[in-house]
This record gives C-alpha cells, sequence and structure tokens, in this order.
C-alpha cells in the first residue's frame, strides 16, 4: 500500500465515519479499487480505531461526566445499547459475513439511502422510552455493522423515529460507537489478523490522517444535525447505489 493511498482511505474513513453514508462500505469499495486484498479487515478496524479516539478527544468532558459519576442514568441507557448490539453481531455472525461483498454493497447503499428518508415521509407523535430508544438503537447499531449500512445514518435515523431530537440522537450515536469499535478490534486482534503485507508506516499514516478528519467530521455533522436534513445523503446513497449497479 502506497503512502498516498494510506492518506486517501484515512481521509475516507474519517469523513464518511460521522457522516451517514457509511465508512465501512466505502472502505470496502476502495479498497477494491486500491488492490488491497489481504489484511483488508484490519486496516478497516485500525481506522476505525483512529475514529474512536476522535469520538473520545470532542466528547472528552461528557466521557469524564460518564466516569466520575458511573451510574448515572446515561450509562446504563449506553450499556444495554452495547449489549443489544454485540448480541446481534453474535447471533448474526455469518450472515453479516457473507454481506462483506462488493456484490452486495449496491443494494446496501441503496437500502440505507431509503432508512434515511423515514424521518422525512413519517415523524412519531409520541416520544418513546428512553430504554426503549437505547434498546432500538443498539438494535440499529448491530445491524448497521454490515458495510453499506451507515453506523451513524441508520442509529440516528432510528433515534428520531423512536422521538429523539436530531442533536440527541446524533450524541448518542457517537457515545454508543466507542464500546462497540474497541470490542471489534480486539476481537480481530484475537482473531490473529496482521498489517505486516500493509507496512506499519502507512497503516499508521492512515490511522493519523482518519484521526485529524475524524475530529473535523464530527464537529461538522454536530451543526449540520442542527441544519441540514439526511434525506440529501440519501440521495448520494442512490446516485451511489446506482451507480455502482450499472458498473457491477
Amino acid at each position: 500500500m502506497a503512502w498516498y493511498t494510506a492518506i486517501f482511505l484515512g481521509l475516507v474513513q474519517g469523513l464518511a465515519e460521522f457522516l451517514p453514508i457509511s465508512s465501512s462500505g466505502h472502505l470496502l469499495l476502495f479498497e477494491h479499487l486500491c488492490g488491497i486484498t489481504d489484511g483488508g479487515l484490519l486496516l478497516t478496524l485500525i481506522l476505525h480505531l483512529a475514529t474512536l479516539l476522535a469520538v473520545v478527544v470532542v466528547y472528552r468532558q461528557r466521557l469524564w461526566q460518564l466516569i466520575r459519576h458511573p451510574w448515572q442514568k446515561q450509562t446504563w441507557q449506553l450499556l444495554l445499547a452495547t449489549v443489544i448490539t454485540c448480541g446481534m453481531v453474535i447471533l448474526f455472525k455469518d450472515m453479516i459475513d457473507s454481506l462483506f461483498s462488493l456484490a452486495a454493497l449496491p443494494y446496501l447503499f441503496l437500502l440505507c439511502g431509503c432508512y434515511l428518508l423515514l424521518p422525512t415521509l413519517w415523524r412519531p407523535h409520541e416520544t418513546a422510552h428512553p430504554w426503549v430508544q437505547s434498546f432500538a438503537m443498539g438494535l440499529a447499531q448491530g445491524i448497521a455493522v454490515v458495510p453499506g449500512l451507515s453506523r451513524s445514518g441508520v442509529t440516528i435515523t432510528t433515534g428520531r423515529l423512536t422521538g429523539m431530537s436530531s442533536a440527541a440522537a446524533t450524541d448518542f450515536s457517537f457515545l454508543m460507537s466507542i464500546p462497540i469499535i474497541l470490542a471489534s478490534l480486539v476481537y480481530e486482534l484475537l482473531q490473529g489478523g496482521t498489517i505486516q503485507m500493509l507496512g506499519f508506516g502507512n497503516v499508521m499514516l492512515a490511522f493519523v490522517t482518519a484521526f485529524v478528519s475524524g475530529i473535523v467530521a464530527i464537529k461538522m455533522m454536530l451543526n449540520m444535525t442542527k441544519k441540514i436534513d439526511l434525506r440529501w445523503f440519501a440521495v448520494y446513497l442512490f446516485v451511489l447505489g446506482v451507480g455502482l449497479l450499472i458498473w457491477l
């Protein structure tokens, strides 16, 4: 992997992780275009770790409050969401692995685009109970492990469909990403993943690029959720999905 490829993939991960367009789907696509066939999954997880650290930096004050007061309500809500996500991944691991393919990608982009449109077409009359919201967002995060289904987009949309504000759903979505990304990285390392064939230096270059661009993307997304509807990202996913169907 060349140094400029590392920077490019880092930018893709850092920006796409926090925009509702599926970072894992875009990485799968660009890794294919760049000819990365060995070590791609672990590279994806390392780049996710970079964006995980970006979340920690941006939300450091909120995380410090959770550490100082661990028994508060949001801690338990995040724990519930994490347990649901992990349960989903464990139960449907084989199915999820089968969808890590380029052939399925355009259909999943189109499906994700349709889901992002739901809050525009239907708004709940009542707000669901906070525990129901946490359960639903954990379920959504488990489903969005599949490349092409944006984790941030699916979870934020689910939060909005249960009556949460865009800002609250975005905050909870970013906070709940921390334990699941860390768990995914540890799992892959225990499976014996390696980065030797990609070049340690280039992987670190991609890591730093993803970390910096991730911080920028989080702050952009926090401002955008107050002003821009996710339907514009749905349009992008529709165009991308149709384009891939024609190309593939």
